[in-house]
């Protein structure tokens, strides 16, 4: 995927298959926004800031192709047959392998904006639109990943297996969202 243009990645999510899907966009909005606060950190003359947030970026594109890989095997399952005693086993194990990458999103996104909020009383004033952008960003990828998380925990049969999964993701995306009201409030003074 990370050799994909944007024109190809929006044909492969166009097509009527399942993945690339919502797991991915939300991998590639956490991808755009560490980018923009980059740059932000950059034009602020805060290199190492800025370096961190790449390497961060950098794991939100190896996300895309996870969160496609991990929800292929979730469809490989659904196409054995429903009298295969192994299929409700194999079932569990799809579903919560293909909650980890959004969870992971999720737990990264939250660190960012963190580190965000932080950051935003130090950023030169010319950039604060990208900025804001970028911690906007970073609510759409969190809602998105929760989202992912909470799709594939909710058909596991075992509840008690994606409880901890779903409090955590829940939890995240309280603080990402208390992060992006934070930069606000800094970019409108």
């Amino acid at each position: 995927m990370r050799q994909n243009t944007l024109e190809q990645f929006c044909e492969k999510l166009s097509a009527k298959t399942p993945t690339p899907g919502g797991g991915s966009v939300a991998a590639l909005s956490g991808a755009l926004a560490c980018s923009l606060g980059s740059m932000v950190a950059r034009f602020s003359k805060d290199d190492s800031t800025a370096e961190r947030w790449d390497k961060r970026r950098n794991r939100f594109l190896d996300l895309i192709l996870e969160d496609s890989q991990a929800y292929d095997g979730v469809s490989a399952v659904f196409k054995l047959a429903k009298e295969d005693p192994a299929r409700p086993g194999r079932m569990q194990e799809a579903l919560l392998k293909a909650a980890q990458p959004p969870a992971e999103g999720l737990r990264l996104i939250a660190s960012f904006i963190a580190e965000l909020a932080e950051f935003a009383p130090k950023a030169k004033g010319s950039v604060a639109s990208d900025l804001a952008v970028s911690a906007y960003q970073s609510e759409a990828a969190g809602r998105g990943f929760l989202l992912n998380v909470r799709a594939n925990t909710s058909m596991l049969k075992d509840k008690a297996v994606g409880a901890p999964l779903e409090a955590e993701a829940a939890k995240n995306l309280e603080a990402l969202l208390a992060g992006t009201k934070r930069v606000r409030e800094v970019v409108n003074g």
